[in-house]
């Protein structure tokens, strides 16, 4: 019986950790959503989405911060920065050579946040 390799072994940690990194550096200087990660601490929040990531594709489930909702229930989060978050992460993956198919099951498990991450009661920006 052929064992079951989740996103995380394909993927691999160092390839993962590259990414979210790269992710992270391109969000906090991106003109859109820059102002959600003022006055916060960078490398600790790229450790914890390291950690959170990892759980999220199937690896070791070491995440030790907030719930989603949490974190970001006072922030003023729609869908359109749920959007260009999503596009720079594409964009930090397909840097680091991520395979189309990997990527694409990364972000349908990110898609999945969006209730988690914000609620965007203004249906002007639904589509």
């Amino acid at each position: 019986m052929e064992e079951t390799r989740t996103l995380y072994d394909k993927i691999g940690r160092p390839t993962l950790e590259a990414i979210v990194t790269r992710f992270y550096a391109k969000c906090f200087a991106d003109p859109m959503i820059a102002h959600f990660f003022w006055n916060l601490d960078h490398d600790r929040l790229s450790q914890l989405q390291i950690d959170f990531v990892a759980g999220l594709l199937g690896g070791p489930r070491s995440y030790h911060g907030r719930p989603l909702t949490m974190v970001h229930a006072d922030l003023p989060i729609r869908a359109p920065h749920f959007r260009r978050r999503q596009q720079i992460l594409r964009e930090s993956m397909q840097e680091f050579g991520l395979d189309g198919e990997l990527a694409y099951a990364w972000l349908e498990l990110e898609e999945k946040l969006q209730a988690l991450i914000y609620t965007d009661k203004n249906p002007c920006n639904h589509h």
